[in-house]
Order: structure tokens, then C-alpha cells, then sequence
């Protein structure tokens, strides 16, 4: 039995916490206090966390807070499953309680593993950090405190850097709820992910259903054939970048393929034959995390890598410009490019001595 913590209480976070409550862990749920009403219904709810669907059952929580200091203290492993805009918040309040010998694991990373290595060392405080590919679930909160969970998914995990991987694996053996494989690094791991290929050129090429407000599903009706033949192109350039580090990346066909264990030769035919994907309405709004999140958290640094590189990236280029468009502007200031991340002036051989 292990001392965890989950922080934010989303989506993915309940899922979590309840999962690892179930199976015996003394689980402690820390939100921000901003969104503290969530924290207030699980405890109105006597700490437990209603799972349903794919995973079936209640788990007590230990404590479900607000407070970084009385969540932090004592935790031997910490799961980070906000989204990657929300990092800074939370470790703008949280870094300080951390402990030396925790393990932190982001997931997804999204490249935040960088930034968050680097305050760490500021700090002085010798904390183990890794990431995953993703979030373990395909899941939704129906209300605090009450999940419903569609699917679990085989993870990748690495760490930064990688000497630290056996130590994090073993402390997670017997801490995690889904299986996961050794990622070759965080870069991998964060470039693995395929949120960029799936949800920013869609979002652009239903920009006008979307910003009417109009009823479609997404992924079964907002990525016919010509949008998925893009998406594919998009996803190129994202493998290109990828190798320029050495890394072979799956496809995002290969992806889907892979996680929802679905048949179908091209990115199309996946999208059409995964039964998770099927029901997802399309967002009302383009100010959507499909967008917030994605585009300065996971296309900007592909980006940013790809010129650091040398590779020519024009489809991820001309999207991002348009995302920003849409957004207002200010993307490239505001996610992981380059400088956040701590790589400004590093060759590739630089940041593959850093990992």
C-alpha cells in the first residue's frame, strides 16, 4: 500500500483517485483551490469516488483537499493528471511542500517535464520526475465524485532523466491502474501523443460548425475522408520531427490501432471503427482545450523542436498560425517553446546527452 496523491480533481483525476483507492492505496485528492467546490462535493460524499462502466466500484479517499501542504506531506508518489496549461498554477502553489525522494509523474507530460526538472533544481529539491503518454482512461465525471469510465489504456512511461527510470518504474509496480511500457524518453512520450493530430486541424476545418454552436460528433462526423487525408499529413511532419531525434513514433493510426486494440489500415477508418470515439460531441466553442491545451502545450513545442532540428513542419506552421489566429494570439509566448523548456541553443546531441 502506497501514500499517493493525485492532483486536480478532473475528468481523469477522480477516475484516478478512485481507482487507486479501490485497489488499497491510501489516496489523497489535491485540487486547487480555485475550483475547491469540486473538493467540497467528494467530501459531502464521505471522500468516496463512484467508478462505473469499464471499471465498477467505490473507493474511500484518505483526504480530498485544497491545501498543498497537508496533501504533499508524507506522499511517496504523486500523479499529476491536470491539464498542461494548469502546470504552473499548481506548482506555483505545490513546489514548495514537495518532499526529497517523492516521485512525480505527469500525465500526460507534454513536455512538462522539462520545466518542471528545472524549478525542482532551483529549489533543491531532489525529486524523481517521469511521464506518461497520457491520461490512463478515456472517462468522464458525471458529477463529483461519480465516474464513469469507457476505457483503460497501455501507457508509455519515461523519466528525466532516463537513469532514473528503474526507480520509478519499481515504486509504481504495484501504485498504478493500467500497464505501461518503457518509453525510450520524455520527448518521446511527449511527441508520442497524438491530442495535436486529432484535435487542432479538426477543430479548424469544423471551425464553422463549431463557432455556430451546431450538434455533430466530432470525431464520427467531424473527420470525413479529406479531413482525415490532412490529418495524415500533419501527423508527417510530426514523425519527421520525431526521427530528427531519433525517435520512431507510431503513426497515429498506428496509435489508435494500438490503445482501443481496433482494426482499420488508415487514420479514416480507425476514427470510424473505434466505438469510444463514436459518441463525443464536437465542442460549442473553439475556446476548448482541444484547442487551449493542444496548441501551446504540444504543437508549439513539436515546432519549436522541428526548427531546432532543421525539419520543415509547413502544415503544423500554417496551423498553429490559424489556432492562434482563432485564439486572440499570444500561443507562442504562452506554452512549452523552446525557451520554456530550457533547450534554447542545445543541438540535438545536447538535449540526447539532457535525456
Amino acid at each position: 500500500m502506497a501514500a499517493i496523491v493525485v492532483m486536480s480533481a478532473g475528468h481523469g483525476g477522480q477516475a484516478l483517485a478512485g481507482d487507486l483507492a479501490l485497489c488499497g492505496h491510501e489516496v489523497t485528492l489535491y485540487e486547487h483551490p480555485d475550483f475547491a467546490a469540486k473538493i467540497d462535493a467528494i467530501n459531502a460524499r464521505g471522500r468516496v469516488i463512484t467508478l462505473g462502466n469499464k471499471i465498477s466500484g467505490q473507493g474511500r479517499l484518505r483526504l480530498a483537499t485544497t491545501d498543498a501542504a497537508k496533501a504533499l506531506a508524507g506522499a511517496e508518489i504523486i500523479y499529476f493528471t491536470a491539464p498542461s496549461f494548469a502546470q504552473k498554477p499548481f506548482f506555483d502553489l505545490t513546489l514548495p511542500y514537495f518532499e526529497d525522494g517523492q516521485i512525480i509523474v505527469l500525465s500526460p507530460g507534454n513536455y512538462g517535464t522539462f520545466a518542471l526538472k528545472r524549478r525542482l533544481a532551483v529549489l533543491g529539491k531532489k525529486v524523481l520526475v517521469g511521464e506518461m503518454d497520457n491520461l490512463p482512461y478515456v472517462c468522464a465525471a458525471i458529477e463529483p465524485g461519480i465516474v464513469d469510465i469507457k476505457s483503460v489504456k497501455h501507457l508509455a512511461l519515461a523519466t528525466l532523466p532516463m537513469t532514473d527510470y528503474e526507480a520509478v518504474s519499481s515504486a509504481l509496480k504495484d501504485a498504478c491502474v493500467t500497464t505501461w511500457q518503457r518509453g525510450v524518453n520524455v520527448l518521446e512520450t511527449s511527441m508520442a501523443g497524438i491530442n495535436m493530430v486529432v484535435h487542432c486541424l479538426p477543430m479548424l476545418m469544423n471551425c464553422g460548425l463549431i463557432d455556430g454552436a451546431r450538434d455533430f460528433k466530432f470525431y464520427a462526423e467531424g473527420m470525413p475522408p479529406l479531413v482525415c487525408a490532412a490529418m495524415e499529413e500533419f501527423d508527417r511532419e510530426r514523425l519527421a520531427v520525431g526521427a530528427a531525434f531519433g525517435l520512431q513514433l507510431p503513426g497515429a493510426a498506428q496509435s489508435i490501432r494500438d490503445m482501443y486494440s481496433i482494426p482499420g489500415d488508415s487514420l479514416y477508418e480507425v476514427i470510424r471503427n473505434n466505438a469510444v470515439y463514436a459518441g463525443i460531441a464536437a465542442p460549442k466553442t473553439m475556446w476548448h482545450r482541444f484547442l487551449t491545451e493542444d496548441v501551446p502545450f504540444s504543437l508549439l513545442p513539436a515546432m519549436d523542436l522541428g526548427r531546432l532540428a532543421g525539419v520543415p513542419t509547413p502544415i503544423m506552421n500554417a496551423t498553429f498560425a490559424l489556432c492562434d489566429l482563432v485564439m486572440g494570439g499570444g500561443q507562442a509566448a504562452l506554452g512549452h517553446n523552446v525557451e520554456a523548456m530550457g533547450l534554447t541553443g542545445k543541438s540535438v546531441r545536447d538535449i540526447a546527452e539532457l535525456l
